[in-house]
């Protein structure tokens, strides 16, 4: 694999979001009464404690792959408190991350691209994946599939990332932070914001989406995923300010802010900037731009070069 590649790959992975994990289980169950508690409640926290025991004991071990952890999740989630079924969650996103590294040097071999290119078209199902005739692009379509995983493209790329919407079917058994996690992280890997130095949402979008990021620190201060949510609001910190090379948000011959941009903004952030970083940043933004007559001049620039810079 070449250097360019190799880089291509790096960027394309730190794009990924390192998970950290934290919190602590609560056991019991709710009564009347407190000898129905017991009655009631104790089974179940015994049962809690041996799942949580033997996922430990499968984690801790060197050979277990990501398709035994996303099986036994499958088995057990629904019957460990919230608090557990999250942490389970979370290893289980650690160990995707651990697997596109790994999948690194398979998908950057030129001729697998060149394979996967030719076979695939888009489709993930598992029934297209087995039609494919070539065996070594459907077993690595299929490993990447049966790992909560899904082919991303970029510059004619191919590459996995994390399939957020695989997810879902979990929500309802964990926390509040981290089934809003997943609600953020789903709109990220359903639609890209930005591909080939192109914005792919609308302006609305971008504000919308880091105005739910802003929303998500503010009520889970305490969340063990506030700052991978803060690492991603600064992105679309950056693209609101500056938008994308192929989607500025200046235009570069004259300087002057994109109109969709323009009426975007004036529609969408608050005046207040009262509701967080975010907004308050773009709302301040908004002021300077309007007296500038919305065109990039150096006061401008070195605004959103300090906002950025102290975010």
């Amino acid at each position: 694999m070449n250097s360019n590649k190799k880089k291509m790959i790096a960027s394309i992975l730190l794009l990924v979001f390192l998970t950290a994990l934290s919190g602590c289980a609560s056991f019991g169950a709710k009564s009347i009464n407190e000898t129905t508690q017991q009655k009631i409640g104790e089974p179940n926290v015994n049962k809690d404690k041996a799942i949580v025991d033997e996922f430990k004991q499968m984690t801790q071990r060197n050979d277990f792959t990501t398709e035994e952890l996303i099986k036994f999740i499958n088995e057990t989630i629904s019957v460990v408190s919230s608090e557990n079924a999250s942490k389970m969650i979370l290893t289980l996103e650690k160990n995707q991350q651990l697997d596109l590294t790994k999948l690194e040097e398979k998908y950057g071999n030129d001729k697998i691209q060149e394979k996967i290119a030719k076979n695939f078209r888009g489709d993930f199902s598992e029934s297209y994946i087995n039609s494919i005739q070539d065996k070594v692009i459907k077993d690595l379509l299929l490993e990447t599939k049966n790992k909560g995983l899904k082919i991303e493209t970029a510059e004619g790329f191919y590459f996995p990332v994390i399939d957020y919407s695989f997810y879902k079917k979990y929500q309802s058994n964990l926390t509040s932070d981290i089934a809003a996690y997943i609600d953020i992280m789903s709109v990220e890997s359903d639609k890209v914001a930005v591909k080939d130095a192109g914005l792919m949402i609308s302006w609305d979008e971008v504000v919308k989406r880091a105005t739910n990021q802003e929303g998500f620190i503010k009520e889970f201060s305490n969340s063990a995923k506030k700052e991978d949510v803060k690492t991603l609001l600064k992105r679309y910190l950056i693209v609101a300010l500056y938008g994308t090379n192929n989607t500025p948000l200046f235009s570069y011959e004259d300087k002057l802010m994109i109109p969709a941009a323009k009426k975007s903004y004036l529609e969408t952030i608050p005046s207040n900037g009262n509701e967080g970083s975010f907004s308050r940043i773009m709302s301040d933004y908004l002021t300077l731009v309007k007296k500038n007559d919305y065109k990039l001049t150096q006061e401008v620039d070195e605004y959103r070069k300090t906002a950025i810079e102290g975010f």
